[in-house]
């Protein structure tokens, strides 16, 4: 749980509303059913917000803060949120998987200690084993000549035609020597090998088994066929050109809120709406207050568009693979960064000196949208003196004034 003294003599300067229910009038927030209670019990807004952070309900502190902060400053907490999920994949880089490997069947993935020993080539005429028993054959050899050699002249030789006698008898009555069963018998080991895969082979159910396999396979790959057709893949070149442009788009729009700005935010994000770069483009337009931009006639953005658009953004942004953090840390992160951001001490003033917006610099040690302990060093903004809990914003800075509407 966070330290409540985090917030002691801290307020949300940024925030429109001062009261949980002055949000749900004048912004259309729905208060979750599960925080019906709370929100009763802490009418006011910040005290609400309080409650739901000290209970480390993060998205719902985030949605109810995205619904309560200044238009221009949500579209910086924006900004700064896709700054960090950007510097953790620039740390931790996502592999994206190819469509074409979904539902193939992998082999299991087994230990090196459970993995049967592989079939080496041995050289066994290096092997000191296999020398010494070569030299013992060769030794046994000799000295059985030697034996034969001491016999009695005639001896050996009746012994050669006893037993070439002994094997045309067996022949006669079983139809094969001994030394040809022995390798009809090892000949027969073989076929018996080659039967059994052939049987399998020829077996109903292995048939069936191959056949429901190839069937599957077709099925995939004209799956995978029909998709790559019906949603075209954009080339890593083209996504990073598209979230570029947005990422301009979106800075630009906050430091010089124009009709030109909020128009060139519309195309960008809709040119990549899949991406965090592009929705925060999105939210930027939808932050500036006219859906008709450059037009004589203005279209008030309905209050909860960009909210909403917040809501998906953060989820997006924790949801995204690869990085370094988990999702529950990830949206901590954001909603401590929208709280620096309605504190005040965060903001796009201190980049515009030396004129390079923050997604110009991807080194990791550069700013990534959270400003952390620096946050206590930088000067929040003034407040009405009144009665404690009842704190009302003083007229905010320029770089804090809303977008049209």
């Amino acid at each position: 749980m966070p330290d409540k003294l985090d917030w002691l003599n801290e307020h949300f300067v940024l925030m429109k509303h001062k009261t949980v229910q002055e949000a749900a009038v004048n912004s259309h927030y729905k208060i979750p059913f599960e925080q019906r209670e709370l929100a009763q019990q802490n009418p006011l807004a910040e005290d609400y917000l309080k409650k739901l952070a000290e209970s480390e309900l993060y998205p719902q502190a985030s949605e109810f803060l995205a619904f309560n902060i200044h238009q221009r400053a949500l579209a910086w907490w924006a900004y700064c949120c896709v700054l960090s999920i950007e510097k953790e994949l620039l740390e931790v880089p996502h592999k994206p998987r190819d469509i074409s490997d979904i539902g193939v069947r992998k082999k299991p993935e087994i230990p090196d200690w459970a993995k049967m020993p592989e079939d080496k080539p041995v050289d066994y005429k290096s092997n000191p084993d296999y020398i010494k028993l070569q030299n013992d054959l060769s030794n046994i050899r000799m000295n059985t000549e030697k034996l034969i050699q001491q016999l009695p002249p005639g001896i050996w030789e009746k012994h050669l035609a006893l037993r070439k006698q002994v094997y045309a008898e067996f022949k006669k009555i079983v139809g094969k020597d001994p030394d040809e069963l022995m390798a009809d018998a090892l000949e027969q080991v073989d076929k018996i090998k080659a039967l059994k895969e052939e049987s399998e082979a020829k077996a109903p159910i292995y048939k069936m088994k191959k056949e429901l396999e190839e069937k599957i396979e077709k099925i995939r790959l004209d799956t995978i066929s029909k998709i790559k057709a019906a949603v075209p893949v954009k080339s890593p070149e083209e996504t990073k050109e598209q979230t570029g442009i947005a990422m301009d788009a979106v800075y630009a729009c906050i430091t010089a809120p124009t009709d030109e700005n909020a128009q060139a935010c519309l195309n960008a994000g809709n040119a990549c709406p899949e991406t965090p770069e592009g929705l925060t483009s999105l939210i930027a337009f939808w932050c500036y207050g006219n859906l008709t931009p450059q037009m004589e006639q203005v279209v008030k953005t309905p209050p909860e568009l960009a909210p909403n658009g917040m809501k998906g953004l953060l989820l997006k942004c924790a949801l995204a693979p690869g990085g370094t953090r988990k999702f529950q840390e990830r949206m901590q992160l954001y909603f401590d960064i929208g709280r620096e951001v309605a504190f005040g001490k965060n903001n796009w003033s201190e980049f515009m000196k030396d004129r390079v917006p923050p997604h110009k610099k991807p080194g990791l040690e550069d700013f990534a949208g959270y400003l952390g302990k620096k946050a206590a060093d930088m000067p929040t903004a003034s407040v009405n003196p009144a009665a404690p809990g009842s704190e009302k914003p003083a007229p905010a800075a320029p770089i804090f004034e809303r977008f049209k509407g």
